[in-house]
């Protein structure tokens, strides 16, 4: 059962919306979107977000937290700064995983001299929202590749019904689990009834111009 402590705190920033039609960074659609971006803007709100998101975690359990690029970065800093005010010595440090970007090698890395602090070392992997799990696999996968033991992965939201199993085996603790109905853009009931898709959020215009540019190749 969703906590109601952190349900208000979703609410509070207007980080559930409701009956649009979304496209998610999965490519699948759906009428309800977690606006994480609204919980990003509200330190207050993240900072106690990620107190809970860390509170499961034994401190002197965890040397790294990591997150995948973008949003996950401020997940990042805030739950490791949670777990190391109740470390006994020193402090755990927070880490993000950047996609490669030369077009050809788009799989996670730790750059920035960050890879020194992978290997050898437990590590707490955080993340926004779970669709598919996709992303939070990769970076999984990318951490054991440079030799870093995961010890959990705790998110904001469970949109997709993600078991450990399709994250490399690593328990899940989330914020909220959502039962969301999601479809394929094919058989979507949005697309086919002509609701347009939001442009505002999720990645609604990156999609309309995908459908643009197939109708002007054929």
């Amino acid at each position: 059962m969703n906590d109601p402590e952190v349900m208000q705190l979703f609410e509070e920033a207007g980080a559930i919306v409701k009956d649009s039609h979304f496209v998610y960074s999965s490519g699948r659609h759906s009428s309800v979107y977690v606006n994480k971006d609204a919980l990003y803007l509200r330190p207050r709100i993240i900072s106690s977000i990620c107190e809970r998101m860390a509170q499961p975690y034994d401190p002197e359990q965890i040397d790294v937290v990591v997150g995948p690029v973008i949003g996950a970065v401020i997940l990042s800093q805030w739950t490791a700064y949670h777990l190391s005010q109740r470390k006994a010595v020193g402090e755990v440090l927070a880490v993000f995983a950047e996609k490669g970007a030369d077009g050809v090698d788009k799989q996670f890395y730790f750059g920035r001299g960050y890879d020194k602090w992978i290997s050898g070392r437990n590590i707490l992997v955080v993340e926004d929202i779970l669709t598919t799990g996709n992303s939070a696999r990769q970076t999984i996968e990318t951490i054991r590749r440079y030799g870093g033991n995961v010890v959990g992965l705790s998110v904001l939201a469970n949109r997709g019904n993600v078991q450990a199993e399709e994250v490399g085996d690593v328990p899940i603790h989330a914020l909220i689990e959502l039962s969301l109905r999601t479809y394929t853009a094919e058989e979507c009931p949005f697309c086919r009834d002509g609701v347009p898709v939001n442009i505002e959020l999720g990645k609604g215009r990156a999609f309309l111009a995908k459908q643009k540019a197939l109708e002007v190749q054929s």
